[in-house]
């Protein structure tokens, strides 16, 4: 009886090893070909029966547009398109929401960073438990009784979840978590870079929260820093890219 209980456990386990790695596969295809630019899909050739096909369906479109009064015109066009944009893929990262900024409590911004409720996206890195393997990262961003709360969340592992009240302390237990289980000899002093990892730091990202009209509300805010706009650095830091923790680890 407690072989075959084994032998059960062992293929949940394998079972659960292969959906976390098809769902790592499926997580870098979507941010690959959301990085794709999208204007080159209206440069692709149609046939002669596509072009029919293409006008045939202008002429029907531009008849029931004729339909349509005023009234339910511009009931569509107040519609908001803000969220047609997400997910939204920016270098390492993919922002699956933006969030919302509570200029009211100023415990979620700072002079150089807004903290938007809400704040949802995914990141590669490496496992905590195994810095060699790849795992996705779940970076959020609560409302905990009007204090924020950064959690980032391994491959949807809720008994595994790093928070903190601040972006750093959050990353710094995961830094933490994976010094712990490198070898003693490959362990170097890592800074977190809590922002960064959770991609506030990404000038798309800041331009489309300084596009928010809330923000000008937000009294203690001064404006982004320079510094803080370094995606292209994301690279070279092992802190953030997994291939170059992969370094520090040979």
């Amino acid at each position: 009886e407690n072989a075959s209980i084994i032998d059960e456990v062992c293929l949940l386990q394998a079972e659960l090893a292969a959906a976390r790695s098809e769902r790592l596969s499926l997580i870098e295809k979507l941010m690959f070909y959301e990085g794709l630019d999208k204007s080159s899909i209206g440069q692709i050739p149609l046939s002669n029966d596509s072009r029919d096909v293409a006008h045939k369906y202008v002429g029907d479109k531009q008849n029931m547009a004729k339909k349509l009064n005023k009234h339910k015109i511009k009931e569509i066009s107040k519609i908001p398109q803000k969220t047609s944009m997400f997910p939204l893929k920016l270098h390492n990262i993919l922002i699956h929401t933006l969030g919302e900024i509570i200029p009211a409590n100023p415990n979620f911004h700072t002079t150089e960073w807004i903290y938007p409720v809400g704040y949802v996206a995914t990141r590669i890195y490496a496992h905590p438990k195994d810095p060699r393997k790849k795992c996705v990262f779940t970076c959020k961003i609560l409302n905990n009784a009007g204090v924020p709360q950064f959690q980032l969340i391994p491959d949807n592992d809720l008994d595994g979840v790093f928070f903190g009240e601040t972006a750093s302390i959050c990353h710094q237990e995961l830094l933490n978590s994976i010094q712990g289980s490198m070898k003693e000899s490959a362990r170097v002093s890592f800074q977190a870079k809590g922002e960064a990892f959770f991609g506030l730091s990404n000038s798309r990202v800041q331009s489309l929260l300084l596009s928010d009209p809330r923000l000008e509300q937000c009294v203690k805010f001064k404006g982004f820093s320079n510094d803080n706009s370094n995606e292209m650095y994301e690279n070279t830091d092992p802190t953030i890219s997994f291939a170059e923790l992969q370094i520090y680890l040979t």
